[in-house]
């Protein structure tokens, strides 16, 4: 059998994981297939995500949808695509991401997957696509040949993954430095929350979450969240300001709930107008309890030159230590050209492990990529 024999069409998204609903098992081989893809790149489970997991983000919110392609050949699944297509605002584009067993990479299988997940996007009326690639650091990759951004700075690798994304007309609009911070040894994070307690003043005091948000902090919260759309560096991509209100933090808060995940949120507000100046987000999956993420990290442009970023990161890690004490490790990523968040995280024990591509493509109106989704 050969990947031009393969049959590509959407996989259904199943009610639930039981064995009785005919659909689980194809999503849990999408999932497995998902997983082996990103171990592969990074040489571990660190990024591994339960069925279930994966199940609710596919679950459709108000916030976005998500499409499931698979390339079939027999009973075997050897290929996926995913398209998540957002709701509410930015619904001129769409995310796509494609991966393929080992033994059908470079074989043109890929292409054929992209072509079709393409054709959905365009579909759907999505004018702008929007990927991202991985690349470990790795010391054989120095002294090859790198690609650069249009926008922001930096370098990745000019490897497979980065060379397919290209061919595939996408520019690389930004790099992102991926940071990773084993807990074990790590910095004195009661000192340095000390010390930025102090250079803070008296204006500012932390708020502490795990879960869901205080109500009489919501309002604040949501514009803290806006914010993130449109004050973190994003280069040349086509993005625009999203719009937060306390029902779609509400409806965010459900779907991690749904996908089993534990939050911690740490905000610090200004006393003197009892506004949120800032935020900072780690997550914990519990299926891989040992993994965390750091996620959104924001001041607002007028909270800056307090020391506000140190204070709201090294709080939250202290408080993760408490909270959630199973998490030996934590992944970050950060544009190449956000030097004094990457400064904070380089204080508080975080070293470059990495680096992800974020790629555009801007599709013309009314054009499609020809793609046989049946196969």
């Amino acid at each position: 059998m050969t990947p031009d024999t393969a049959v590509i069409a959407p996989l259904p998204i199943p009610r639930s994981l039981d064995s009785s609903d005919p659909d689980a098992a194809g999503f849990i081989s999408a999932v497995e297939l998902i997983n082996q893809s990103l171990r592969a790149i990074w040489g571990n489970d660190d990024f591994r995500d339960a069925p279930a997991t994966q199940l609710a983000g596919f679950r459709p919110s108000m916030m976005r949808r998500r499409i499931l392609l698979g390339a079939r050949i027999g009973d075997e699944l050897v290929g996926v695509a995913t398209l998540k297509l957002p709701l509410l605002d930015n619904t001129h584009s769409a995310w796509v991401h494609v991966a393929v067993t080992p033994s059908f990479q470079r074989s043109g299988l890929g292409n054929r997957l992209y072509a079709a997940v393409e054709q959905a996007a365009a579909a759907d009326g999505r004018l702008t696509l929007l990927g991202e690639t991985d690349h470990p650091v790795r010391p054989e990759a120095e002294t090859g040949e790198v690609i650069t951004p249009k926008s922001g700075i930096g370098a990745i690798p000019a490897d497979s993954a980065a060379r397919f994304t290209a061919d595939r007309n996408f520019d690389l609009e930004q790099v992102e430095r991926v940071s990773l911070l084993e807990l074990t040894g790590a910095a004195d994070w009661q000192g340095l929350l000390a010390t930025a307690t102090a250079a803070s003043g008296t204006d500012y005091a932390l708020e502490f979450w795990q879960g869901a948000c205080p109500e009489h902090l919501v309002d604040a919260y949501a514009l803290l969240r806006q914010k993130m759309s449109t004050d973190a560096p994003m280069a040349g991509l086509d993005l625009e300001e999203e719009q937060w209100d306390a029902e779609r933090i509400r409806e965010g808060e459900r779907k991690v709930r749904e996908m089993d995940a534990e939050e911690l949120v740490s905000a610090v507000r200004h006393i003197p107008t009892g506004q949120l100046a800032g935020h900072s987000v780690l997550m914990v999956f519990n299926s891989n309890p040992s993994v965390a993420f750091q996620d959104d990290t924001l001041v607002l442009r007028e909270h800056r030159g307090h020391r506000l970023g140190m204070l709201l990161k090294a709080a939250n890690l202290v408080r993760m230590r408490e909270n959630l004490p199973e998490a030996s490790r934590i992944w970050t990523w950060n544009a190449a050209e956000n030097g004094y968040m990457l400064s904070i995280n380089e204080k508080l024990g975080f070293s470059a492990v990495g680096y992800s591509g974020e790629w555009q493509k801007v599709l013309q109106p009314g054009a499609t990529t020809e793609a046989a989704v049946s196969g």
